[in-house]
């Protein structure tokens, strides 16, 4: 006998996959995937019965719009239509929920207040979905519509027996009533003779409970509705709906044009660190005493200690040379160059899937082994991937752009410092044969640094050598009303959140390296980075970044993590650790989070060969030097099936800079924004190691200016919910540009 098979309905939602993974977790099923949309069979109805036939019973997911949008639920609307015979059990899932009550004299219309990421307890009735309701069940809601089964609109102040009267085809089996704004909402129905049944909420959150219990009850059903209604079962092709590069480059572009063959070993030594030394002055001895400009990626640390061991307890200073390979793509071009001295390698039209393929060919090409296995970084290609990259990956029509503007720029470092900030140990390190020469200079070099050295080398340019001025940013009454577009669209259940931003230009000709430097000493954030990418002054970028977001690291065994971060208090005299979590574990900071880490679940699960996603930290309340931040983490593992390039494929854009659904909101976001791109902030920034992992931070509270331009771009703004106060949103978004717009206009 063949295994049991469900059909996965997918209506674009950011959680699909997070319910495929409870259906094969706890049923012994296999579980396909199609979208509502699906070519072969939005005009054929034939051909989507027929299909059907293949399945044993179908799940029609949650998503963005209206149920009677025939655009937003497409193939879930022929579900309920079925001739007789061809009949399946269906479990919809909110918005598959209110297609099933509107096809059967449902009403669907907006909730007083939208409820998105809220936890709410579930009072069930009849109907052995829920069991014999045990103990107090917990659900988490994702919706701005709501059901309606009877003619009249229901009283707050309802007589809660007659709730569950059954009307027309169907009979209520759970509500919730805890809501004093929106009064009792319909949480789950059942059809009174199909085999059709729905709920509201989102069974797969990580805050619901009851998840696996409900889809095990009703695949019991399931199953005795089968064994009175036997058809007959066709085989089919099993398509777990993930995905990996494989399935969009093409094969020619799969392989790289180097021998991969070749694994080099890295050349290190170590050697102790003065206890006063810190990055910025070693930094600043490698400027003096070199003829280049090293890249930074540095760990928050206070009095010379990690901020969070968690986060990383390395800092990474690469010193790329003229000679050094590049690789470089273009949004608005899509077209991928890899150069080195000014020599071009490789110039061709690319896609985004197609660069990032490239780039995991180049460290292949570049693999390394023997390094210090206590150091995440033995060498490789450090830079960037943009906001707008990050669209064309999920088929978004990224913003209008500048095609001189590179939205991908790594580049290959060979030679690296990392600074081991627990054991006070400097790793030196390099890919070249005979770098031996090198390697001792860097050395001496640190051995010898003294106080009076140090001290020297910090001292920051005078004031009087460079200008800086506000040039343009977000007016108040502007934003406002771009938070009130938003809510409109949440209200309309076209998205769950949105992340609205802004930027601000500001006019300097203060020198990024003291900006940094500064930079980090107001604000030590997790991860800091400096990048002087391009050589000449017409084509280069500067990048200034303090960020307290991890978007994403993977081990070199594969193992992945995520950090987001949701809800942020500013350290003011007043605020003590007590009162900013009070603050944060407010409703509407949770349902933030919330939403993300859901989302971020999501797209991990979809990747292929990843296991075990879980969420080892939920919403925790983590103090650094200037705010408080609710934290989440989200982790699984790549298997040896598995590619973890896939894990940043599928994830990007981060969802803490998008919202929920991610497709739906930032198609919203880049019309509520005005077709302003984002560039850099909102993308990601980091590096792959050649010995296998990587580490990427998120690009906020962060500066950054192209080489034939005096102005740096600051991008600021915040998370929008059916919760939010306009002006509230936009004074967040001032604070936490401030951060880095007010070490800007020191500079004067």
């Amino acid at each position: 006998m063949p295994p049991s098979r469900i059909l996965f309905i997918d209506a674009y939602d950011s959680f699909s996959n997070n319910i495929t993974t409870l259906l094969k977790d706890n049923l012994p099923v296999t579980v396909e995937s199609i979208h509502i949309d699906d070519p072969r069979f939005v005009f054929n109805d034939d051909a989507f019965q027929n299909f059907l036939n293949k399945f044993d019973a179908v799940v029609a997911g949650p998503g963005p719009g209206h149920p009677a949008n025939r655009e937003d639920v497409g193939l879930i609307a022929k579900l309920w239509d079925l001739p007789e015979g061809k009949v399946l059990p269906v479990l919809g899932i909110c918005l598959g929920f209110q297609s099933l009550a509107l096809a059967h004299g449902g009403y669907v219309e907006r909730l007083r207040e939208p409820r998105h990421g809220l936890v709410t307890p579930l009072t069930r009735g009849a109907g052995s979905l829920f069991g014999p309701g045990k103990g107090e069940q917990r659900v988490t809601q994702y919706h701005s519509l709501h059901v309606r089964l009877s003619d009249m609109p229901i009283a707050l102040n309802s007589d809660m027996l007659n709730l569950w009267d059954p009307r027309r085809e169907l009979f209520p089996t759970a509500w919730d009533l805890s809501d004093s704004r929106n009064g009792p909402i319909l949480m789950a129905i059942r059809h009174r003779s199909k085999p059709f049944c729905g709920v509201q909420y989102h069974p797969e959150s990580i805050c619901s409970t009851g998840g696996s219990e409900l889809v095990c009850n009703w695949w019991r059903e399931v199953c005795q509705w089968s064994l009175q209604n036997p058809k007959k079962s066709e085989d089919c092709r099993f398509d777990s709906g993930r995905a990996s590069f494989d399935d969009f480059v093409e094969p020619d572009q799969k392989q790289t044009s180097v021998n991969l063959d070749t694994t080099r070993s890295v050349n290190w030594q170590s050697v102790p660190t003065p206890e006063d030394m810190d990055v910025a002055s070693l930094v600043d001895l490698l400027r003096i005493h070199g003829d280049s400009q090293p890249v930074v990626l540095e760990s928050g640390v206070r009095d010379g200690k990690p901020l969070n061991p968690e986060t990383g307890c390395f800092s990474v200073i690469g010193i790329p040379n003229k000679t050094s390979l590049q690789c470089q793509w273009s949004v608005a071009a899509n077209h991928l160059t890899i150069s080195a001295d000014s020599v071009t390698m490789e110039s061709r039209q690319a896609t985004v899937e197609e660069v990032l393929v490239t780039l995991e060919g180049l460290i292949k090409q570049h693999k390394a082994c023997d390094g210090p296995v206590e150091v995440p970084f033995w060498g490789g290609l450090v830079g960037f991937l943009s906001y707008e990259a990050g669209l064309t990956s999920i088929n978004v029509a990224p913003c209008s752009a500048d095609a001189r503007r590179p939205d991908v720029w790594f580049i290959m470092v060979e030679q690296s410092i990392v600074i081991d900030h627990v054991e006070n140990l400097a790793y030196i390190q390099s890919l070249r044969d005979g770098d031996e020469g090198w390697a001792t200079q860097i050395s001496e070099l640190i051995q010898n640094i003294s106080l009076p050295v140090l001290q020297a080398s910090s001292r920051r340019a005078p004031a009087h050598a460079s200008q800086s001025q506000l040039i343009d940013g977000p007016k108040a009454e502007d934003y406002t009303e771009k938070v009130k577009a938003c809510q409109a669209h949440l209200r309309a259940g076209s998205s769950y959140e949105l992340c609205l931003t802004d930027q601000t230009l500001i006019s300097s000709t203060a020198d990024p390296w003291n900006i940094y430097k500064t930079l980090r000493h107001v604000n030590p954030a997790p991860f800091g980075a400096y990048l002087h990418l391009g050589r000449s002054m017409d084509n280069g970028i500067d990048v200034v970044s303090s960020s307290p977001e991890r978007f994403l690291s993977w081990s070199r065994d594969g193992q992945c993590q995520f950090r987001p971060i949701k809800g942020t208090v500013k350290k003011t005299p007043g605020v003590t650790r007590a009162h900013a979590e009070k603050l944060l574990n407010a409703e509407k900071e949770r349902a933030e989070n919330l939403m993300i880490v859901d989302l971020i679940r999501h797209d991990l699960s979809g990747v292929a060969g990843v296991d075990g996603v879980h969420v080892p930290k939920l919403m925790s309340v983590e103090e650094y030097e200037t705010v408080y931040q609710l934290v989440s983490v989200i982790e699984g593992k790549v298997g040896p099936t598995g590619r973890c390039i896939d894990a940043l494929a599928r994830s990007f854009p981060p969802g803490s800079m998008t919202g929920a659904p991610k497709k739906r909101s930032c198609e919203l976001l880049s019309d509520v924004e005005g077709g302003k791109a984002r560039g850099l902030y909102s993308g990601v920034l980091g590096y792959f190691d050649v010995g296998g992992g990587a580490d990427f931070s998120v690009v906020i509270r962060t500066a950054f200016k192209w080489g034939d331009e005096d102005v740096w771009r600051v991008g600021a703004g915040g998370a929008v919910t059916a919760l939010s106060q306009p002006q509230a949103e936009f004074e967040e978004m001032l604070a936490k540009r401030e951060s880095v717009l007010g070490v800007l206009l020191s500079f004067t």
